[in-house]
């Protein structure tokens, strides 16, 4: 009798186990994941102004978060040009309506490329005045919120610079428009 107990209690956790494991309440959903690029153009304010458009190429998991690799092209009043190269991420707050609330943060570097006016006096008592032109990297950063319907972005926040030309640290407010595809 204790031998038969014994098997049927071995069996019963046999089974307890299995079933436990094989059968739990919730599934994992699956990630899905796609191609993402976004392009975005926009306008900056701070110490200095200027124009800026940036495309990101990555990936979108679950059209929730996407990350991705970005570059742009911005014109300034600090050094004129700039070429960002960044990282991307962005989050998605998904509430089961069009209008998707999002947070966008990127952060990187950026080549600068300006000219500096030399003045030299020349052997009238005039000035010459020539071009230099000069190089330079500084840090790229933005920290902003703003919201996507389908395919259409609107993001504002802030933005963290260093400008070369100048040794200068730049904060101020940007707001971009864009699409994704």
């Amino acid at each position: 009798m204790k031998r038969n107990c014994l098997k049927l209690f071995v069996a019963l956790c046999a089974v307890f186990c299995l079933s436990a494991t094989t059968l739990s309440g919730q599934e994992q959903p699956v990630k899905k994941i796609q191609y993402n690029f976004i392009n975005e153009y926009g306008g900056f304010f701070g110490k200095n102004a200027g124009f800026t458009g940036v495309f990101v190429n990555g990936i979108a998991i679950n059209q929730i978060d996407a990350i991705g690799i970005g570059v742009g092209y911005g014109l300034n009043s600090a050094t004129f040009q700039e070429l960002p190269l960044f990282i991307n991420y962005r989050h998605y707050f998904d509430r089961g309506r069009r209008l998707m609330p999002c947070i966008n943060i990127a952060l990187g570097a950026a080549f600068h490329f300006w000219e500096d006016e030399i003045a030299i006096l020349n052997e009238h008592g005039w000035y010459d005045y020539n071009y230099e032109n000069r190089h330079g990297v500084g840090l790229y950063s933005t920290i902003a919120g703003g919201f996507k319907v389908k395919a259409f972005s609107f993001t504002g926040g802030f933005f963290f610079r260093t400008f070369p030309s100048d040794d200068s640290f730049n904060g101020g407010i940007e707001v971009k428009v864009g699409y994704t595809f």
